[in-house]
């Protein structure tokens, strides 16, 4: 089998998507049923420096995609039309056509799809353009795997795909460093004494919650913890950082956070072995990449209800109904003081649910959807 995957993004790409393909394309590589692979990405992203060589894979160029201008990029036609792939597959929500050669997408991002308040218009903007491709896309294409079945229901339910060809496949989680390193910007002595939570800063991520759930905490809490923020914002969200910063600084709460930025992943495993608890108050996830991590690492989480996070998190996690920061602050509150073995215990089940994510797995299952795909198209 010959697999063309196409990465039609508008230049950019998110750092689960970069996770996604780092851990996907090796691993489909050396799949006893995939001869060779072409991959195609555009030049800005660099996608091939990522990867040791690969004997059967072949990076190209493609252009960014660009809205109502999804005519063939010549240059990627001749690429494909050497390939002749067997299917293509396109990792997100883009509409993608080439001669009688069956086409697989993958839901990477709901936001644009259920669409969440706060943004600024350009934002907004954006992922309506989103939101109008994606669908677009997946009522055409011929197969749609979804990272959770949270995805797979809505597009079954509200976008009406037709289940027969929805396929589902769990993202895995990566072997974690065991060398870990503090970081540098986290003040000292807040070892053990901090809540952790990481993603990138935006409305989606929802810390209005967290940052509401610490001020109920120091109001009422004498034993009050300090609060760990990783990621960073894009340039039209340092606006939304700017109005979450003056809020923490309103109320009297600069000196317990502490932005953290862009953390390498010995700093992220530093911050996950020791923080109190990691918490998670996303409003939206197609899965939920950072969820696994934290568990794999062994976390206490606290984690809101929405969108896929209870199917990921299972029996893993205390959730809290989103944007009800006293609740989360109650359910903080109720773990920081658990006794010791009731944190082992949640301790050691975050673990082995992570260990049921596997990029193995992931990878065998995707193959075995582009198989399906090929066959349907055939029929």
């Amino acid at each position: 089998m010959k697999i063309a995957i196409l990465n039609i993004t508008g230049g950019g790409m998110s750092g689960g998507y970069r996770k996604y393909l780092q851990n996907i394309i090796p691993r489909i590589a050396v799949h006893p049923d995939v001869e060779a692979i072409l991959c195609a990405s555009p030049r800005s992203i660099n996608v091939q420096d990522w990867f040791e060589p690969l004997s059967n894979v072949k990076f190209v160029d493609c252009r960014p995609f660009r809205f109502l201008g999804s005519k063939l990029d010549p240059g990627l036609k001749k690429h494909l039309e050497s390939f002749s792939p067997d299917v293509i597959f396109i990792p997100l929500e883009r509409f993608f056509r080439f001669d009688n050669v069956p086409v697989v997408n993958m839901v990477q991002n709901m936001e644009p799809i259920v669409g969440v308040s706060g943004n600024p218009f350009i934002e907004r903007f954006q992922n309506w353009v989103r939101r109008t491709e994606g669908k677009r896309s997946l009522s055409r294409t011929d197969r749609v795997i979804v990272p959770s079945e949270y995805v797979r229901d809505f597009l079954f339910k509200r976008w009406k795909v037709p289940g027969e060809k929805i396929g589902l496949v769990y993202h895995g989680i990566e072997s974690f460093q065991k060398d870990i390193s503090q970081p540098q910007v986290i003040p000292k002595g807040w070892d053990g004494r901090f809540l952790f939570t990481a993603g990138s800063i935006r409305p989606a991520r929802g810390l209005e919650d967290l940052l509401q759930a610490l001020k109920y905490l120091s109001e009422n809490s004498s034993n009050i913890s300090n609060l760990v923020i990783a990621g960073e914002a894009i340039p039209r969200m340092r606006k939304y950082k700017k109005q979450l910063e003056d809020w923490i600084q309103k109320n009297n709460l600069f000196s317990e956070i502490c932005w953290a930025g862009h953390l390498s992943k010995q700093e992220m495993g530093w911050c996950y072995k020791n923080c109190q608890a990691f918490i998670i108050t996303s409003r939206v996830e197609s899965f939920g990449l950072i969820a696994v991590e934290a568990m794999a690492h062994g976390c206490i989480c606290v984690s809101s209800d929405s969108s896929c996070l209870p199917e990921i998190f299972d029996k893993a996690a205390v959730f809290y109904p989103t944007q009800r920061p006293k609740i989360l602050a109650q359910k903080i509150n109720e773990v920081l003081n658990w006794p010791e073995e009731k944190k082992e215990e949640m301790r050691r089940r975050a673990i082995i649910r992570a260990s049921q994510f596997s990029w193995d797995k992931c990878a065998e299952q995707t193959v075995t959807e582009l198989k399906k795909a090929i066959n349907e198209f055939s029929d």
